[in-house]
Order: C-alpha cells, then structure tokens, then sequence
C-alpha cells in the first residue's frame, strides 16, 4: 500500500510537465511548441513572443531499422554507445549490490537500512553540484574511483569500535559513490546521445541496467559462501572497467547537445562530416 501510494505521488507530476516542443515540432505541431516555449520563457523572467518567430527545424523519419542503421555510419555515436551501455551495466550491478548488501553497513539491519537511505539521500542531492562543479565527465569518474576506493577499503579486518568496523565504514562510502555514479550517468547518456536517438540509445543503456542489477545482487549473496573480500574484489575489478570506459567518453560540460547522428560526429572533430554538412547548407541556400 505505501509502496503504490508513493509511486502515485511520482507519477502525477508527469500529467503536469509539458511535452517537448522538439517533439512538437518534428511532428508539424507549430503552435502546440511555441506555446510551450513561451511559457518556459516566463519560467526565466524573460517572457518571448513567439506569434512572428519561424521555427526552423528537420523533419525527421522516427524508423527503428534506419535509427539501427545509423550506428553502423556513424561510428563515434556506435562507440560512445556501447561504452554507457557497459557503464549503465556496471552502475546497476554495484548500487543494487550494494542496496541489497545492507548488513555489510553495520551489525543491526534497520540501522543499515538508515544508513543505507541517507546514503542515498546524500549521493543524490550531491549529483547537481558535483556535475556542475567538475563538470559531467569527471563527476563520474570521482564517483566511480571512491567506489573502487571503498572496495579496497573494506577488504582489511580493523574493528573501530564495539559494533563499527572499517568495512562498515566503506561500505557506506561506497553506497554514497555508486549512489552518485548512477545518477550521473542518468545526466551524461542524455547529453551524449542524438535527439534523434536519444530514445533509443536510452533504452538500450537501461536493458544492460537491469542485467546488472540481478548480477549484482547475486554477486552480493557470495559474502555468506566465500571469504567477502572476493565480491568486494569483484565489485573493484568492475568499476575498475567503467573508469576506463568512462575515460573514453567525450565530456559534454558546456557543450551543445547533437540532434543528429552527425552533429555527434562534428563534436567529436570528424571533418569530413562537416564537408558534407557545409555541402547541404550550400545546396539548401
């Protein structure tokens, strides 16, 4: 019952947010943007009237099997891809491994539920500032090295207290930093992506989440049957590999967001995509 009222809670906002006014727009809805537009403007203190501006944009064909086939063409984008959907796979498989590994925080179960909820609270409100302060490539790699951090951390058997160990310590470390990986990522694959394969590129990234979250809480379940510094090891080998793949990525901060799969080829400094799009515009003009 609480579980259901709180989703309810979560999805009534969504009868309240406006529709994209890219989206709109890509499907001929000109005035249905605009007023949406103008009302986002007002947000900002600077009201514009849109009545006798021209909004131009690219009439898109939305086809899955040519939104496939864009990957093969437009290798930065397949590259860039394929990385987030390893990341997504590696962000799910430690946060729910850390979610579901809530003794390993402290010796009282509901004290690790506490903390293990606060820990979330705290990973969370730190996102935006963190992003904003080093920006969306290296938020994640900050993230995503505490978290191999906490692994190495935890492996020594040091007693801090009556019930506190320095496990308990870096287990908690390492529910904040996952915590904040995850949540990053969220804000980094929309950037990376094309508006045109967003959806896509998206779905894809979580399909590999969800794999990730059943391994991960089943690596979690190898604490009882082997010695725990072979999960944590496990744990760090993996976030080991996201920092890599993540090392990889284009950093987005300040940077336009592509609305095409060639858009992501010019950010990325192919040139000869810009030859053809100065060919179009040529030819358009």
């Amino acid at each position: 019952m609480g579980v259901g009222v709180l989703n309810f809670l979560l999805i009534t906002p969504l009868v309240i947010y406006p529709m994209s006014p890219r989206f709109l727009l890509v499907r001929g809805k000109v005035k249905e943007a605009k007023k949406i537009l103008k009302s986002l403007s007002g947000i900002y203190g600077k009201e514009i009237d849109l009545e006798k501006v021209n909004l131009v944009y690219t009439t898109r064909v939305l086809n899955y099997w040519e939104q496939l086939k864009d990957f093969k063409s437009h290798r930065t984008m397949l590259k860039e891809t394929l990385l987030c959907m390893l990341t997504w796979f590696v962000c799910a498989s430690l946060f729910y491994g850390f979610s579901f590994g809530w003794s390993k925080i402290s010796s009282d179960l509901y004290i690790s539920y506490l903390f293990s909820a606060l820990g979330n609270v705290l990973a969370f409100s730190l996102t935006v500032p963190v992003c904003n302060l080093l920006g969306r490539k290296r938020a994640m790699l900050f993230f995503l090295i505490c978290g191999v951090f906490s692994n190495f951390l935890a492996m020594p058997d040091v007693k801090i207290s009556g019930r506190w160990t320095l496990e308990y310590a870096a287990n908690m470390i390492g529910n904040v930093a996952i915590s904040g990986a995850f949540a990053t990522i969220y804000i980094y694959t929309c950037e990376l992506a094309p508006t045109t394969h967003r959806g896509m590129v998206m779905s894809f990234s979580s399909s590999c989440a969800r794999i990730g979250s059943f391994i991960g809480t089943y690596t979690s379940l190898l604490y009882d049957i082997t010695d725990r510094r072979v999960p944590l090891a496990m744990f760090a080998g993996v976030t080991i590999i996201s920092v890599v793949a993540v090392f990889f990525l284009s950093d987005t901060t300040g940077r336009r967001i592509p609305e095409t799969p060639k858009d992501v080829e010019l950010l990325a400094g192919k040139n000869k995509y810009q030859e053809v799009k100065e060919k179009q515009n040529g030819e358009e003009l």
